[in-house]
C-alpha cells in the first residue's frame, strides 16, 4: 500500500525545512523543488491546489513513489489569499484512493514562533492552526504525530532516525545534503544572552553552601 505522509505546522514553524529533510530520499515523492533552492513559495507545493480544492486530487499524484510527503501550514496562502488548509479532507480523499495516510504537526517554541509570524506576516497566526489542529486535525481519526524544531537541531540524524521509526517512514538521515543551506539553528537569531536572572544568585548561593559543608565534591 502507498503511503502518503502530510506534515502541517503553524506558520515559520519549519514547513520549508522538514518538507525539504522528507523529501530528500529516492524512494519518496515530495517538493523536489526545495532541494535546490532555500526557499520556494508555498502555492508552488506540489499538493498545493488540493488543500484549498481537495476533491481534484487523483491517483495520478502519487504515480513513480510509493512514499509521498505533502506540507502544507496553517493557515497558507495561495494565489494571495490566506486559507486555513483542508487537510483533514485531502487525507480522507487520499484514503478513498488507497492510501495509508499519516499527518505530522511541526512544533516550535512558541515566544519564537510568534516573533516569526510578527516579523513576516505582521500578525501572530499560531491560534488559527491551534484551533483547526485541536478541533478538526486531531479528532479527524488519522494517525497525528508531533515533530520538534528544536529536538530536530540538537539530535540532528539521531532525531530523524527516530522519526523514520514512528512515522514509518524512509528518511535518508544519513544523506550529506539533508541539512543543505542550514549552517545554525534557525532559532539563534532570536536568542539573546541573559547577563542576570533573579534565580541566579540563589542557585550560586546554594552551590557555594554545599562547597563549604563539603556536599559538592
Amino acid at each position: 500500500m502507498k503511503k502518503l505522509l502530510i506534515i502541517t505546522g503553524p506558520q515559520g514553524s519549519g514547513n520549508h525545512l522538514f518538507s525539504r529533510i522528507l523529501s530528500t530520499g529516492t524512494q519518496v515523492g515530495g517538493w523536489k523543488g526545495l532541494l535546490e533552492k532555500y526557499w520556494v513559495p508555498s502555492d508552488e507545493e506540489p499538493f498545493a491546489d488540493y488543500w484549498v480544492n481537495p476533491n481534484s486530487l487523483t491517483d495520478k499524484q502519487f504515480e513513480g513513489f510509493d512514499h509521498w510527503v505533502a506540507n502544507v501550514s496553517c493557515p497558507f496562502f495561495y494565489d494571495g489569499t490566506r486559507y486555513v488548509p483542508k487537510i483533514v479532507e485531502v487525507a480522507q480523499r487520499a484514503s478513498t484512493l488507497g492510501l495509508d495516510v499519516t499527518i505530522a504537526i511541526i512544533t516550535r517554541d512558541k515566544n519564537i514562533n510568534a516573533e516569526q509570524q510578527l516579523r513576516v506576516r505582521k500578525e501572530i497566526t499560531t491560534p488559527i492552526a491551534q484551533e483547526y489542529y485541536y478541533n478538526d486535525l486531531i479528532p479527524s481519526g488519522f494517525p497525528v504525530h508531533f515533530l520538534s524544531n528544536e529536538a530536530l537541531f540538537l539530535h540532528r540524524e539521531h532525531y530523524l532516525q527516530w522519526m523514520s521509526k514512528i512515522l514509518d517512514f524512509p528518511i535518508d538521515y544519513t544523506n550529506p545534503d539533508i541539512f543543505k543551506f542550514i549552517d545554525q539553528d534557525p532559532n539563534s537569531k532570536y536568542v539573546k544572552h541573559v547577563d542576570q536572572y533573579w534565580l541566579d544568585q540563589e542557585v550560586w548561593t546554594g552551590i557555594q553552601s554545599k562547597k563549604a559543608r563539603g556536599i559538592d565534591k
